[in-house]
């Protein structure tokens, strides 16, 4: 079972919840049977996927569901923080200090040469 399938379930569970298990299929390149299987997995892991048969049923994960961490490419990371920068910068607050602590959280996961990267976006920024 390839990991990388299994996750891109999930981003598709995440963003576009209701697909059909054909729909899921053509996305991943798999067959209806493997989708069945990468649902199986992400249940075997804690996460609820939520199926519903019919003509308009689909695959969706349960509502209130606390999704696991993001996982962000290198140019998504760097997108966050410059919005968050932005938002601050133009005084748009969610809650105090929650745009700091994301800002802190996303560093703290960077790898070096990016945690550079995007150092250096918010020093241009402040």
């Amino acid at each position: 079972m390839s990991t990388n399938r299994v996750l891109a379930l999930l981003e598709l569970l995440q963003a576009r919840p209701g697909l059909t298990g054909a729909e899921l299929a053509e996305r991943l390149e798999v067959d209806v049977r493997s989708v069945r299987r990468y649902v199986r997995r992400l249940e075997d892991l804690g996460i609820p996927v939520e199926a519903e048969r019919g003509r308009y049923g689909g695959y969706r994960l349960m509502p209130g569901y606390r999704l696991p961490p993001l996982m962000l490419t290198g140019d998504e990371a760097t997108a966050v923080v410059l919005g968050l920068l932005a938002g601050r910068r133009a005084g748009l607050t969610v809650g105090e200090g929650a745009a700091e602590s994301a800002l802190a959280k996303i560093q703290r996961v960077l790898p070096d040469a990016l945690r550079d990267r995007v150092g250096a976006s918010r020093t241009w920024s402040a």
